[in-house]
């Protein structure tokens, strides 16, 4: 019990801190809601703060249960094999995403249509920071706890397919998006097995990064 509060820690830590410093920054201006909050410079500034905070979490933990990283998968592997794996990953990604959004509607419930660019310097660098905070940030700290921490204590104590699958479900769980759940279980599922064939948390971090960065150039192609 003590063990998997421990792997519970850094989201536990992230959303807490999303919320604190919410709060504390509401009081001095004004955080928009929802995709909007792509303009707003102080909502990019937590976001990309949170994330920080998530990595640094992680490591705590890693550091508590063995050499951090052994535990989080942070290895050299085979260049030309994980290269290809990768590609094959994030086609297999976008396949599964493509099919899975006219059923259940993933995307379209997280509402991330942008409005009118508002065209000032500070919600153009909030832009910047927030693609760089999703497609970097996001991509390395979520690898280093789904298919780092949470993938080797479910592999070591019930095995690959608990780890792979478990992983999984954690990973659409904390996005909590039902209606995207089917596909990030999807996706998750493949960064996994990504993750089993290369024994190594790094390509999932390029297939990771790589879907992300697709899903923010089509919102930005879709600016009115």
């Amino acid at each position: 019990l003590i063990l998997w509060l421990l792997l519970s820690l850094p989201l536990v830590v992230q959303f807490a801190f999303v919320a604190l410093a919410a709060s504390l920054v509401s009081r001095v201006t004004e955080i928009p809601e929802g995709a909007t909050s792509f303009y707003s410079l102080p909502q990019a500034g937590i976001l990309f703060a949170a994330y920080i905070v998530f990595g640094g979490a992680i490591w705590f933990v890693a550091r508590r249960i063995g050499p951090p990283r052994e535990v989080l998968a942070i290895r050299r592997t085979p260049l030309g094999r994980a290269v290809v794996l990768s590609v094959l990953a994030l086609v297999a990604g976008v396949v599964a995403a493509a099919a899975l959004e006219p059923i259940f509607h993933g995307s379209a419930s997280q509402k991330l249509e942008l409005g009118p660019f508002p065209g000032t310097t500070a919600s153009l660098i909030a832009v910047v920071l927030s693609g760089i905070t999703i497609t970097a940030g996001a991509a390395l700290t979520e690898e280093l706890y789904f298919r780092g921490l949470l993938y080797d204590q479910l592999g070591r104590r019930w095995g690959i397919a608990s780890a792979v699958v478990g992983s999984a479900g954690v990973f659409g769980l904390a996005h909590f998006q039902p209606n995207a759940f089917p596909t990030l279980f999807a996706l998750g599922l493949i960064l996994g097995l990504l993750r089993l064939r290369t024994n190594s948390f790094w390509p999932g971090v390029g297939v990771h990064a790589a879907n992300n960065l697709l899903a923010f150039i089509v919102l930005l192609l879709a600016l009115r």
